[in-house]
């Protein structure tokens, strides 16, 4: 005998995932500014130069901020709790 399948329920999530996938400049600047930064820190262990690893420390410290500003002033990813109390998450 053919079994009936049951009918599926689906529930769409709360928000519209984002098309960018983080791809973002904020994003960009941030992953770049912390590779680069980590980098010349680590650089600066390996010769034992303590120059190099403020220089690097420093160059992580300046990517966080810059990518932080680019995101306050619209070049990262929208905010998804703020499109939620709009409820317009198509369009934001």
């Amino acid at each position: 005998m053919a079994q009936i399948p049951q009918p599926e329920t689906y529930t769409l999530p709360p928000t519209a995932p984002f098309d960018n996938h983080g791809r973002t400049k904020a994003a960009w600047v941030l992953v770049f500014g912390v590779s680069l930064g980590v980098l010349v820190g680590g650089l600066g262990m390996i010769l034992a130069r303590q120059e190099l690893m403020i220089a690097g420390a420093a160059v992580t410290v300046l990517s966080l901020v810059v990518s932080a500003v680019m995101r306050a002033v619209g070049l990262g990813q929208a905010d998804a709790r703020k499109a939620r109390q709009t409820g317009d998450w198509y369009s934001s």
